[in-house]
């Protein structure tokens, strides 16, 4: 795969500042379309959301064009294309070269610290999906300086969104200093009936899998919080089955039928190294 170098990217930049959002969008997706993958509506959040790999083998040079516009551009065209990118990318970036996620990490910390909101949110999730660390504790890519900092901030003054995309992030990351504070979330959240903010701090925590985080999930077992067909009861499936190994593998299958979780439930099986319909 050839290897893109942050000077190179930002040299290759030049050539794309002056892309129509339009064409931006189009260009990017019909990268993904030349990999296999649809992109309904020009929703390539979507596409990242429902954890769609490639059909086809990842292209050599399939990341020029997310990583320059990520450098040249803001705002939509910079969403996009750090979304397409990881989408390209797969689990833990590894469809990339690591010249590549290192350029693109110093591009997400700069997007979680933006002063927009749906760019904060985008740059901590596709910061979480890339340099996630695999529950089988092989290596990921070294955390780009500053980037753990910022979606620390997200978590402490960011709002319900950025609350929930930080979680998320430091969840992949699997941050074990995060543990207390997310253990105190999740009690908090569900005192307050936010049941939304308390199923994030829980997935969190089982991402993270502190053998302190066990109690906490064995609690459920029986709960009726833990009860409904919302996300939060399916992250209680997906803390079950990550700590307790209990058969609620199946509760998360079950869900593929539920048009509302279906791309929640891909990721968790994703995750646990489950078949992924």
């Amino acid at each position: 795969m050839m290897l893109m170098t942050r000077a190179a990217s930002l040299a290759l930049a030049i050539c794309v500042c002056s892309v129509s959002p339009a064409r931006a969008q189009a260009t990017l997706i019909d990268l993904l379309g030349r990999h296999g993958i649809e992109v309904k509506g020009g929703r390539i959040d979507r596409v990242f959301d429902s954890h769609a790999a490639p059909l086809l083998p990842v292209a050599p040079g399939a990341f020029v064009n997310p990583l320059a516009l990520m450098t040249a551009t803001t705002g939509e065209d910079r969403i996009d294309a750090a979304y397409t990118f990881a989408i390209l990318a797969g689990p833990y970036g590894r469809a990339a070269s690591p010249q590549e996620v290192s350029a693109v990490g110093h591009i997400l910390v700069l997007m979680i610290n933006s002063e927009n909101q749906k760019t904060r949110v985008a740059g901590a999730r596709v910061a979480g999906r890339l340099f996630a660390r695999p529950f089988d504790s092989s290596a990921r890519p070294e955390l780009p300086q500053g980037m753990l900092d910022s979606i620390y901030r997200l978590l402490n003054e960011g709002g319900e969104t950025e609350l929930l995309a930080g979680m998320d992030a430091i969840g992949l990351l699997r941050e074990p200093a995060a543990v207390i504070s997310l253990t105190d979330r999740y009690y908090y959240h569900r005192e307050q009936g936010k049941r939304a903010l308390a199923g994030g701090a829980l997935e969190a925590l089982a991402r993270i899998a502190d053998p302190s985080s066990v109690p906490v999930i064995q609690q459920l077992q029986g709960d009726k919080w833990a009860d409904g067909k919302d996300s939060t009861a399916l992250a209680v499936a997906f803390a079950r089955e990550r700590l307790l190994k209990d058969g609620s593998i199946a509760v998360i299958r079950a869900a593929l039928d539920d048009k509302a979780r279906r791309d929640q439930a891909r990721g968790y099986l994703a995750e646990l190294g489950a078949p992924v319909p």
